[in-house]
């Protein structure tokens, strides 16, 4: 029996005391998204997935370790329409794409893990290198701050894909932003500082 303390609110599925219900904006997008998960980022309780899919619950999330499932879900997807969000070697700025190819844009593939085991998803899941991949120029300045990140340009999932989503239908992605901050200030406001950089 679960006790009081580590009771889980059913809606948001946070720790009752960490419940971020109240926040939870209400958007859509045109776009389908899909999270291709490590298995790890979906146990950290940093990662911002969890809180992605609060704020677009259409997102459709699988888990890199279930083989099958990933491949099924990959071949479902059509080449011509989903772009993978991944900065390869021939990865196109997302920001210079014409306005023509852009409404052809159906649905964004997003991988959630560090940096080290994206890449070797994309090199190791012949799959993905069927998708046009596409990258940022001028990403705005990250506000993952509870989590170390490689670089000051570095980009939460969440943030990632409200950028991505923007670029590409032009709708406002600022709210998942904001439900991100006040979230993660909510949930770690018991943490002392000196913590908050701890993976």
């Amino acid at each position: 029996m679960q006790s009081a303390k580590r009771a889980r609110c059913d809606d948001c599925h946070f720790l009752t005391d960490q419940c971020v219900c109240k926040w939870i904006p209400v958007l859509s997008t045109r776009l389908k998204i899909l999270i291709l998960q490590d298995p790890k980022e979906a146990q950290h309780a940093k990662n911002t997935v969890s809180l992605l899919s609060l704020g677009l619950p259409s997102m459709e999330c699988v888990s890199t370790v279930n083989q099958e499932a990933l491949i099924n879900t990959l071949r479902q997807k059509d080449p011509a329409k989903w772009c993978l969000v991944f900065p390869s070697d021939d990865a196109v700025f997302i920001e210079s794409i014409d306005k023509g190819s852009i409404a052809e844009i159906e649905g964004l593939i997003l991988l959630d893990a560090t940096w080290r085991k994206a890449k070797k998803l994309y090199l190791t899941e012949p799959l993905l290198h069927a998708f046009n991949a596409v990258c940022f120029s001028r990403p705005p300045v990250g506000q993952y701050s509870i989590r170390k990140s490689p670089s000051v340009q570095s980009l939460s999932t969440l943030e990632a894909c409200a950028y991505a989503i923007e670029q590409v239908t032009g709708e406002d992605m600022q709210p998942l932003r904001e439900f991100m901050a006040v979230a993660q200030e909510w949930q770690w406001r018991k943490q002392p500082l000196s913590h908050r950089h701890l993976d």
